[in-house]
Formats: C-alpha cells, sequence, structure tokens
C-alpha cells in the first residue's frame, strides 16, 4: 500500500469495443433484493439519465484506461452527464466532499483511509456487484469472471466494501542487461545482496536508490527480509498489535541490514531527499541498480526506460538458508480500490460503472495500456507482455501459496503506517539504530492498540 497517496499502483501497479447497451441494473443483474438497503442489494433500478462522477487517481496508471469504460457507460446511458475528474491529493481533495455529503460516485482510491471510511458507514456495500452479471459476459456472474482472492478482498468485518482491479506483486527491479554486462547475479539473501553491493559500487555504480521522500517504498521490503527469516508467525502478530510483536530479533536483524545500504555507502548520493518520480528515473538511467516498487513502475516510467534495459522485478532477498520463508515468497495478489460513498449522488451509477470496468474487454484494455496484470480471468491470454510484465507474471507463479497481500497493519490503520514511514525514514537517515527502530516502532502499535477510538480487525 502507498505511503504517499503515488504508491501502490502503485502496488501497484495497474480490445473488442463492441459492448453490449444494457439497460439498467435491475434487468441485466438478478441479485436477491435488499428491501432495506436497495442500493447496496443492486436491486435499486439505476436512473440511467442521471449524472455520473468518477474520481481517477492520476499516478503510476494514469487516466487513458477509464476512456473505454466511460465510454461504454455513455453508449449504455446517452441521457447522463458523465464527468471524470482527476488528481493525486485524494486526502485534500476528496475528505472535505465526504463531510459536506457530496463525494464522487466511483473513487480509484489511493490515499483515503478505507478502514476508516468503511467503519464510518462512509463507503457502499457493493457485495452485491458480484451477483450481478457480467458486463460482457451473459449469464455469468461477476464473481465467476474473477480471478481467486479477488472477491474476496476488499472486504472489513466481512462486508465487501473494495474493489482491487490490479493483481499486483511487488519486489525489488533492476536492469538485466546491467546484470548480465557485469556478470552479476540477483542475490537471494540479504548477506549476499551486501556482497554484491560491495562490488556495485567498486565498478562506480550505486548500488541502491528508492523513493526518499517516501519511505513507506523501503519499509514492505525491510519487513519482507524480516517476514522470511521469522515465519508467517511474524506478520499475523504485527497485523494483530500483539505485545512486542515489533520486538522480534527478525526484524531487528533486518533493521541492521538495511541500515547498511545507508551506513556503507551504498544508496545513490541524496536519496533520501528523493521524490519517487527523480529516484526511479535515476534508476531508469542506470545511475543505481536496485530499487524497490510496486508493479506500476513501468507504467510510471514511461519512455523514461531505455530500449533493451531488460527491466526486471524480483521477490525481496532473504536473510539466510535457515529461513522459514521460501525465497519466492512475495507480497502480491488482489491490489487496488475503487469504492462507492455511501452518500454519493448516484450509488447504483458508480455501481454500475464499476462492473463495467472489471469486464474482460475493460480490463484487458487497462493491461495493454499499463502492462499491469488484472483481476478478471482470460483478460491478459492474449496480450503480449513486456519483460517488466514478464518477470511479474513469473514471479507471481514462482510464489504460488506463498504469496499474500500486505502488511494488514498498513491497511487497517493508517496512523501506525504513516508513523512506521517516519521511523524507516529516521532509521535510514541513522537518527535511529535498529533497536532503537524496533523500540519506536513497538510504541507506535502499542498506542494503535490502546485507542478506542481506532477500530480494531484481526488476522
Amino acid at each position: 500500500m502507498s505511503t504517499d497517496g503515488k504508491v501502490d499502483r502503485r502496488t501497484l501497479l495497474r480490445v473488442a469495443l463492441a459492448a453490449p447497451a444494457v439497460a439498467g441494473l435491475a434487468s441485466c443483474a438478478k441479485p436477491v433484493a435488499d428491501k432495506a438497503n436497495p442500493v447496496a442489494s443492486g436491486a435499486a433500478k439505476l436512473d440511467g439519465g442521471k449524472p455520473l462522477e468518477f474520481f481517477n487517481f492520476d499516478g503510476g496508471y494514469g487516466k487513458k484506461w477509464t476512456e473505454l469504460p466511460l465510454d461504454l457507460y455513455r453508449k449504455a446511458y446517452p441521457q447522463a452527464d458523465v464527468k471524470l475528474t482527476s488528481g493525486q491529493q485524494l486526502q485534500q481533495q476528496l475528505q472535505p466532499r465526504f463531510i459536506q455529503g457530496n463525494p464522487p460516485d466511483l473513487i480509484e482510491n489511493v490515499g483515503l483511509d478505507g478502514a476508516a471510511l468503511a467503519g464510518k458507514k462512509q463507503l457502499l456495500d457493493i457485495g452485491a456487484l458480484l451477483e450481478m452479471e457480467a458486463f460482457d459476459q451473459p449469464g455469468v456472474k461477476v464473481k465467476d469472471t474473477l480471478l481467486p482472492g479477488v472477491a474476496e478482498a476488499g472486504r472489513y468485518d466481512g462486508v465487501k466494501y473494495e474493489m482491487p482491479y490490479v493483481f499486483g506483486v511487488g519486489g525489488i527491479w533492476y536492469s538485466q542487461a546491467l546484470l548480465t554486462k557485469h556478470g552479476w547475479e540477483y542475490p537471494k539473501t540479504w548477506p549476499e545482496m551486501l556482497a554484491l553491493c560491495a562490488e556495485i559500487k567498486k565498478a562506480g555504480i550505486a548500488p541502491w536508490t528508492y523513493q526518499g521522500k517516501f519511505p513507506g517504498y523501503l519499509t514492505n521490503p525491510l519487513l519482507m527480509t524480516a517476514y522470511k527469516a521469522a515465519g508467517p508467525d511474524l506478520k499475523k502478530n504485527l497485523d494483530n498489535l500483539q505485545p512486542n510483536a515489533w520486538r522480534d530479533p527478525a526484524l531487528v536483524q533486518a533493521a541492521e541490514g538495511y541500515q547498511e545500504l545507508a551506513a556503507k555507502g551504498y544508496l545513490l548520493e541524496g536519496t533520501q531527499a528523493l521524490s519517487h518520480t527523480l529516484s526511479q528515473n535515476y534508476w531508469a538511467q542506470g545511475k543505481a541498480v536496485f530499487i524497490p516498487c510496486g508493479g506500476w513502475l513501468e507504467n510510471e516510467l514511461g519512455d523514461a526506460v531505455p530500449k533493451n534495459f531488460e527491466m526486471t522485478m524480483a521477490p525481496v532477498p532473504g536473510w539466510s538458508a535457515s529461513d522459514k520463508a521460501p525465497f519466492e515468497t512475495v507480497t502480491g495478489g488482489p491490489g487496488g480500490a475503487l469504492i462507492v460513498p455511501a452518500q454519493a449522488k448516484n450509488p447504483q451509477g458508480g455501481l454500475e460503472l464499476l462492473r463495467i470496468i472489471v469486464s474482460k474487454q475493460c480490463m484487458k484494455n487497462f493491461a495493454e495500456l499499463t502492462n499491469s496484470p488484472v483481476v478478471t480471468k482470460g483478460a491478459v491470454d492474449d496480450v503480449k507482455l513486456t519483460p517488466a510484465a514478464a518477470s511479474m507474471q513469473k514471479a507471481i507463479a514462482a510464489a504460488g501459496t506463498n504469496m499474500f497481500s500486505d502488511f494488514q497493519f498498513r491497511i487497517w490503520y493508517k496512523k501506525l503506517l504513516d508513523n512506521s514511514d517516519k521511523a524507516t525514514s529516521a532509521l535510514m537517515n541513522r537518527e535511529l539504530t535498529p533497536e532503537e527502530w524496533s523500540k519506536q516502532m513497538q510504541k507506535y502499535a502499542d498506542e494503535t492498540a490502546k485507542d478506542p477510538s481506532i477500530k480494531k480487525f484481526s488476522a
């Protein structure tokens, strides 16, 4: 998940144009009516003449992909005034509109606190969407067109409030052409990574860079290295805010390892002050060998990536051969979050546009435009993958069951997420020792656990 509102499309990450016209959700979908909440159940008839607003996060995936679903909606409902708005600062742009009771009808959420909105009943229960007929597959329910895990994702207390749209994976990126040129091999453990960094530095290249202004980009690989050393219980304990979870020796050890990137001069000079765009562009220029990021990186860089670069993503290195989780373990799966605000002026229209977006043709279009895996079955079967996209597919296949969506505390508790960014920044600036970082994170987690105003979830 993003820490700056620009990620997790980051993670991450993210056509046949002939579409059947639809007369309204009541006619094309057959969910069980919920008399108490007809919109949430999908039973309310869509007023095709009502205005519709879709708010797009104009980040790593851009907004070109939105043209097809919006055109299909306009074709189906020609009387509707369909409006696209975009931005990157969702908290500043949309929070006032939630307060005023005038949010957009559908939001591509990167930056809003989804858990808090769900807890305050600000989001529509979109579970009925799963039982509706797929937009371009007559007789097939939406849920049966989705990849495994997608229907279950985006739930809080069992209620589905968010629909993922990308099937992403996160890891460490590098140029395979550059590694081949120097005879370097991607390392599987952190000591091997540090040894390779020493070789890279001797060659006159910076081994690493990261999105310094947004340290959450580095928090995820640090946690992954610790996870591989300690095993799945580490994640469970962190997510459940267990006492002393952040004091696990594997976390302190990983913090020591990552801090060495700074201590030994293995970071591109000035990395800690770089924005996500600058660090990523410097990396694409060959000024650094490794950078952590989600699957949206290639699309976000665009033409900045040189030809024959062989852009490649690999799993985060573990700690040692005695790790409790395999090297192939990655964070991945359904990602992104499309949400329908409960107080939207046209929530049924938002639900209908969401149904169109996850159609096979729209997901194929998204994949072709963004070089990203998507959530709908078969959507990328005949899409020619770039080396970057192919490396992600390879990582997903190799991980198998050793893949999980993310450390859930990063999704459930925004304040804890923000505090973890501050702590990681201090760690990499060598303002905190790894031991102090561990204690500081435990303090933040304990504060979250004891705060009665924060709704708690469990893994």
